[in-house]
């Protein structure tokens, strides 16, 4: 069994490399999405995803409310993206109201995660993942 502290620490640290890793990759990665990506969710994410998979791999043991922290950032951060979504797509809808909903929302399937059941929390998440991917500003190929 890991201890929480190790994994506190393997977390932070994987953290702070994914932000690092953003700078060297991120730009490639927005190119092939087509989206511009903020650095704090790119770690955020690609942090969360890999605690997932280890863990579910067994390959390293996490305690799933460290994960479930690293999921309620990523809805914090979706939830900022409301007013750029309401843009991209030129929507006139309360944005307040769609950011609760959001908060809400995505409240309710990191609860589900870290207190029921993991997967059923994670497919209950999905939905904030395709909003928040849809939220990002489209990058513009030059004519």
């Amino acid at each position: 069994m890991t201890s929480i502290y190790n994994q506190i620490i393997f977390t932070l640290s994987f953290l702070a490399v994914s932000f690092v890793l953003y700078f060297r990759f991120g730009f490639q990665i927005s190119k092939i999405i087509r989206r511009r990506v903020c650095p704090v969710c790119f770690a955020v994410g690609s942090t969360w995803l890999f605690l997932l998979i280890l863990s579910f791999t067994g390959i390293y043991e996490v305690n799933r409310l460290l994960i479930a922290m690293l999921l309620s950032e990523s809805v914090v951060g979706v939830s900022y993206l409301v007013e750029e979504f309401l843009l991209v797509y030129n929507l006139k809808f309360d944005d307040y109201l769609l950011k609760f909903g959001i908060i809400l929302y995505g409240t309710t399937s990191t609860l589900t995660f870290a207190f029921i059941h993991e997967l059923i929390g994670l497919l209950l998440f999905l939905p904030v993942i395709v909003f928040g991917f849809l939220s990002l500003t489209p990058i513009k190929k030059p004519s």
